[in-house]
């Protein structure tokens, strides 16, 4: 198996968290309507890869029983990480603090989302071993989903005065953990390729994806007000997910 590939694609997919910290150093703080649209086309997106590629390509491969274990398996895991280390979210709460608060804020996100990357690397190198353009599809999908994530890394240490360059930095940063995870997948599925733990691998990323959209992306982007412009984002999101397949095929 080529293990350059997932690792390159999940390098890609990790650093556009350094692609939100941008937005915030050219534009300024973004409206809650742009942030509130923009999370739910991540979620649209996140959702339909879960579901129409991940969970449907492992429906195929695995029984009822070994699908809902696995699926279940990867929901749980990334829910011990959140509960052990919890993800601080921005919200329109947040930004009330004072500057060292905000400081110290942006970076807890910073934190949060580097350890929270990790799993979703492993969901980029299982997609990719299964099919190379399902590896292409989860990637692009977690790139729009980490934009965000860029975003509620880099507005906070905006307000707190620290410098553009410094800020873009540990956007960038914050995403690295992503390709070490997913290189480590690719070796891991390499030795152990077989029809049942790539299908649970796949089963696995699906309730990755599934729960980080369900707990992070769709109720913070609520926080922002704005719910049915969420709404059509999700939609969007969602639509942009199939035209992908479409390109991809």
């Amino acid at each position: 198996m080529d293990i350059l590939q997932p690792f390159l694609l999940s390098l890609i997919a990790g650093l556009a968290t350094g692609i939100g910290g941008i937005l915030v150093v050219l534009l300024g703080k973004l409206s809650n309507r742009v942030v509130g649209f923009s999370l739910g086309v991540a979620s649209g997106v996140m959702l339909m890869v879960a579901f129409n590629d991940l969970f449907l390509e492992a429906v195929g491969i695995l029984t009822h029983l070994q699908l809902i274990i696995a699926f279940s398996f990867g929901a749980i895991i990334i829910m011990v990480i959140d509960l052990a280390i919890p993800h601080i979210e921005l919200t329109a709460g947040v930004m009330n603090g004072t500057q060292s608060k905000m400081y110290k804020t942006g970076v807890l996100i910073a934190l949060g989302i580097a350890i929270h990357n990790f799993p979703e690397g492993l969901v980029v190198s299982a997609g990719y071993t299964f099919l190379p353009k399902l590896g292409f599809a989860i990637a692009i999908a977690i790139a729009l989903h980490n934009i965000p994530e860029g975003v509620a890394t880099a507005i906070p240490l905006s307000v707190a005065g620290i410098k553009r360059s410094r800020i873009t930095i540990v956007t960038f940063l914050s995403g690295l953990t992503e390709p070490i995870a997913a290189f480590v997948g690719a070796v891991a599925l390499s030795f152990f390729k077989n029809e049942i733990i790539v299908g649970s691998a796949l089963a696995f990323a699906a309730g990755v994806m599934t729960y980080i959209t369900a707990d992070e992306l769709i109720p913070v982007a609520h926080e922002y007000g704005h719910k049915h412009v969420v709404s059509i984002g999700l939609l969007m999101g969602m639509l942009l997910a199939l035209l992908i397949d479409v390109i991809l095929s």
